[in-house]
């Protein structure tokens, strides 16, 4: 039997700088559906329109002036993705690296200094600049 992810509607996920964000599940897929793909939508018409037609996972971080996020390359590109931020301030989503990461579970680090360490896998980091 195939689900039918049409019929999801979108549910409140998180908030990030005051932007509530909803997301919707897309696709499922790695080892028994793990790895769930969104669609994500908040209640900024502006940040919808940057959105819109992009996939991404679950993983999430505040920064200074927006969120990281976790964007998959189409709803079956796993495990080809890239983390890229979303600055909720100018409306821009910036690709910061394209991975091949196949971990699930992203964190971050603050190594100090307005610096934080993105763990894509664990032998695979990335520093970024906290803004």
């Amino acid at each position: 039997m195939i689900f039918n992810f049409t019929r999801k509607e979108f549910e409140e996920w998180e908030n990030f700088k005051g932007t509530t964000f909803s997301r919707r599940l897309e696709f499922e897929t790695a080892f028994d559906g793990i790895v769930k793909v969104y669609s994500l939508q908040t209640d900024d018409d502006k940040i919808n329109k940057l959105l819109k037609g992009l996939f991404f996972h679950r993983f999430a971080f505040q920064t200074q002036s927006g969120v990281l996020l976790r964007q998959f390359h189409d709803k079956k590109s796993w495990p080809k993705t890239k983390l890229v931020h979303l600055n909720l301030d100018s409306h821009n989503l910036n690709v910061i690296k394209e991975t091949n990461s196949s971990y699930d579970t992203w964190t971050v680090d603050y190594l100090g200094d307005d610096k934080l360490l993105v763990r894509l896998s664990p032998n695979e980091q990335i520093e970024y600049e906290n803004k």
